[in-house]
């Protein structure tokens, strides 16, 4: 993708000159038979917002690129192993959830990494064939490599259209848990509104593991531009795979209106985290702030009638609040008290 391209935009050293993959991260696959490429960052904090912020605020004459064979991937320095794995529908504090957590010394987190939406990707269908499971751990333990003795915990964020792949991740890693975040439907499309996430412009994302569901068979064809409806039946298809993913296995539920308080009220034990006082209030600090601009605090979201107008569209969001609404039953359910 171009996105990946420009990622691997550096002097490029050959295999053969490294030493070891310290501090070397993958960044995708496949430019090559069976290759993975990889951007050298050293000791470097992942702490931005998402993975690839870190990778292209790094110097231009800093930059390093390297193209290995797969087989290098058995071939690392010491890892972390994963504490959490975390899917979400979008535009529901999962961002503000990585970013609090980033400010903790003990953990790496890699929030959206493109070399597993490249993984998935070449692994459309049946990724846990061919080899797929041992790539992908692997690619884990490259992502979680241990660069200093306080690193204890990764924290894996995936995209939103990773959903359907949650069966194969807790078969790769059965004992980590994995935390599904969401929000009420009209929030997040009224987020989407404001600013269109690839997944809701037709054609920016691959989203045929929902095919079923987003270009439902005896649904009304949508009128070119109409991407509003595109993005209902995107959040549709996005709420029905996370309550069928939360109805066959035991999820770590968490809706957006629990955030921050349920990160420090919760959610640390539940990972097996411990922070000092003073970690703790930086995590605190940071969650205050907005998640994506670091420096403006959060004020909270316009209401969703403030929303920019957009076209009429014949469908709703009837579906989706019902799973949401299924998935707050449960939730509560499993809540202590």
């Amino acid at each position: 993708m171009l996105e990946e391209q420009a990622l691997l935009r550096g002097r490029e050293v050959a295999p053969g000159q490294l030493a070891s993959l310290h501090g070397w991260f993958p960044v995708s696959l496949g430019h090559g038979p069976a290759t993975v490429s990889w951007r050298f960052l050293g000791d470097r904090r992942f702490v931005e917002p998402f993975f690839e912020d870190s990778i292209l605020s790094q110097a231009p004459q800093d930059r390093k690129v390297c193209t290995t064979p797969l087989s290098a991937l058995d071939d690392l320095p010491e890892s972390v192993p994963p504490a959490a794995f975390i899917f979400h529908v979008s535009r529901c504090g999962s961002t503000l959830l990585t970013q609090a957590l980033a400010t903790l010394p003990q953990c790496i987190v890699m929030s959206e990494p493109p070399a597993l939406d490249a993984f998935f990707r070449l692994h459309h269908r049946h990724p846990e064939q061919s080899g797929g499971s041992h790539t992908f751990r692997r690619l884990v333990a490259a992502l979680g490599q241990r660069r200093s003795p306080a690193e204890r915990h990764l924290v894996i964020k995936l995209d939103c259209w990773h959903l359907p792949w949650i069966p194969f991740v807790q078969a790769a890693f059965p004992a980590t848990p994995i935390v599904f975040l969401y929000r009420q439907p009209d929030e997040v499309l009224a987020s989407h509104r404001r600013q269109r996430g690839r997944q809701m412009v037709p054609g920016l994302i691959d989203l045929s593991r929902f095919a079923d569901l987003v270009h439902r068979p005896g649904a009304p064809q949508l009128a070119p531009g109409d991407l509003d409806g595109h993005a209902i039946r995107v959040l549709e298809s996005l709420y029905r795979c996370g309550l069928e993913m939360a109805a066959a296995s035991d999820l770590v539920l968490m809706d957006y209106g629990q955030l921050p308080q349920v990160i420090w009220n919760g959610l640390l034990d539940t990972l097996g985290m411990e922070c000092t006082p003073t970690e703790l209030a930086t995590l605190q600090a940071r969650s205050g702030f907005h998640s994506k601009h670091s420096g403006s605090r959060f004020q909270g979201d316009p209401a969703p009638a403030s929303a920019a107008p957009s076209p009429p569209t014949p469908e709703c969001l009837d579906d989706a609040n019902r799973c949401y609404r299924q998935l707050e039953q449960w939730r509560l359910a499993r809540s202590p008290g």
